[in-house]
């Protein structure tokens, strides 16, 4: 049983998909996508010890699932497979995609997700779409497809119709305004309130 997140992950995915998912952990995800959308899944991951206990996981569930140590995108030849990028920070995750990739990515960051998206848009991706997922706290999850089309930063076109997670964006906000000493800082999250109270 797939947990919400890793079910969103995985809705994102289309049926019989090639598929290298970075930080795998216990590979889950990679297990899902063989046995329900006929998915040809690398599981990698940094920690030998996760990967062992991929191996055991996908034993137990009788699936084909490959699997290797590996330390993001180092060493892996590169096809037109889906990257699945989740469960780490937007800085470690920039540090896995190299500037020259132009595989699709869905990346799900646990933190600084304007950073992701402005960073993933120099790089020249822009997003295809996106999910925002609440399992014991919110996930964003985000499709990104090589080419130049820009969204906003904070506020994606692709959430304003989640009224839940507007109303959590905009509360996130408010706490950061009230500890905020900064006039032009201020000003800015001001502004950016403003903008998400108007789709709630």
């Amino acid at each position: 049983m797939l947990s919400k997140r890793l079910k969103a992950l995985s809705d994102f995915i289309p049926d019989g998909s090639k598929v290298i998912d970075v930080g795998a952990d216990h590979a889950l995800l990679d297990i899902y996508l063989t046995k329900e959308k006929n998915c040809l899944c690398l599981a990698t991951d940094i920690s030998e010890k996760c990967v062992w206990k991929a191996l055991e996981n996908i034993k137990k569930h009788q699936v084909q699932v490959k699997v290797k140590v590996a330390d993001g995108l180092k060493g892996l030849t590169l096809n037109d497979e889906i990257i699945v990028i989740a469960g780490m920070g937007t800085q470690t995750i920039l540090k896995i995609v190299p500037n020259n990739l132009t595989n699709d990515l869905i990346i799900s960051s646990h933190h600084d997700i304007p950073l992701l998206r402005r960073e993933m848009f120099k790089k020249g991706y822009y997003i295809f779409k996106e999910q925002a997922v609440y399992d014991k706290r919110y996930y964003v999850i985000i499709y990104f497809k090589k080419g130049r089309k820009k969204t906003n930063c904070y506020v994606s076109p692709f959430l304003t119709s989640n009224k839940e997670y507007m109303r959590f964006l905009l509360k996130k906000y408010e706490n950061i305004f009230i500890h905020t000493k900064n006039k032009k800082e201020k000003l800015k999250i001001y502004l950016l309130m403003r903008k998400i109270k108007k789709f709630l």
